[in-house]
């Protein structure tokens, strides 16, 4: 507790004049869609693909271009189901391309083990023992 004190009381020695300091990849902001968005589901679906490849480090300017394209064609088809107007086949063909270049395929991580996977024998009872 006396280290914790000492760190909050001591005056901070780093100034935004510091070029070498970089703020935490959390701490960042993720910018906003390039075009503007009329519906909260592509609102919604936006932040959550944004927040997933900004998490690994591949919103990169060409991703958010990708992605704000992806969030318009969202929000296209969204509004028109919406307003009960005719959605396009080629508003899918769009989506369908803009979601391919965003790569998600690459960042998805398996949410659980196949059906036939081996599982670990001490993997509920803790560390193993070597010796008995």
């Amino acid at each position: 507790m006396a280290a914790v004190r000492r760190l909050a009381e001591a005056p901070s020695t780093i100034t935004p004049a510091d070029k070498n300091v970089v703020a935490h990849p959390a701490f960042r902001e993720i910018p906003k869609c390039l075009f503007p968005l009329k519906t909260v589901e592509a609102q919604s679906e936006y932040d959550a693909l944004a927040r997933a490849l900004f998490d690994v480090g591949k919103l990169t300017l060409g991703a958010h271009r990708s992605l704000s394209s992806y969030a318009m064609q969202f929000d296209t088809i969204t509004a028109a189901a919406a307003e009960g107007k005719q959605v396009r086949g080629s508003w899918f063909a769009q989506l369908d391309k803009a979601r391919n270049e965003l790569r998600l395929d690459d960042i998805d991580k398996p949410i659980a083990a196949p059906a036939g996977a081996p599982s670990n024998k001490f993997s509920r009872v803790g560390f193993a023992s070597g010796r008995r």
